[in-house]
């Protein structure tokens, strides 16, 4: 894989094509066979359970697991061990997050289509959702922020994360520290 530094001084229209063509110049992704590869492992997951599920994170985080999910005593733990300013920064990276998603939140709107006629948009919010929070050779906390907040914001019952484990089972202690900042429900060790 080669590595292709795109960061640009000023503004993408001020590029001549010579400088341009390369930032935009993408090769095809070699995929072939990644589509069954998936479809096995989701098969499997559904023939198997938990024990597949163990048995990927053996085969492909090099990890035995005790569980798959996290416990809430991990999270505070994780909480209580972050650094002052890390910990100051989720907070208000999480506020932040949570005014700008309170302000997109739809009203329901009604129209009178014609004299005792009316048609209501009712905007309901999804009874779960899943959020993944990449891991491997770096944390992403702000992945859990970015997909819990809004999710918690629009009023979302359940929000589950899932997150890779590093050696020791679990994900990162800021993984773990976003997912109870953002206010996650459930968190498992899952990559």
């Amino acid at each position: 894989m080669s590595r292709l530094d795109v960061r640009v001084r000023g503004h993408l229209s001020t590029l001549s094509d010579a400088e341009l063509s390369p930032l935009l110049d993408r090769q095809p992704m070699e995929a072939e066979g990644v589509g069954e590869a998936v479809a096995a492992l989701i098969a499997d997951v559904r023939l198997r359970g938990d024990d597949a599920l163990f048995e990927m994170a053996s085969r492909f985080d090099g990890v035995e697991l005790e569980s798959l999910e996290v416990p809430r005593e991990a999270w505070r733990k994780a909480v209580d061990g972050l650094d002052a300013p890390v910990r100051r920064g989720l907070e208000r990276a999480a506020g932040n997050i949570e005014t700008f998603h309170a302000a997109q939140l739809p009203d329901d709107i009604t129209v009178e289509v014609e004299p005792g006629v009316r048609i209501t948009r009712t905007w309901a919010p999804l009874a779960r959702v899943g959020v993944y929070a990449p891991g491997g050779t770096a944390a992403y906390p702000s992945s859990v922020l970015m997909g819990v907040v809004p999710a918690r914001t629009a009023g979302v019952d359940e929000v589950v994360v899932c997150s890779p484990p590093g050696p020791d089972g679990s994900p990162p202690a800021e993984v773990l520290a976003a997912c109870a900042i953002a206010g996650a429900d459930r968190l498992f060790a899952l990559g």
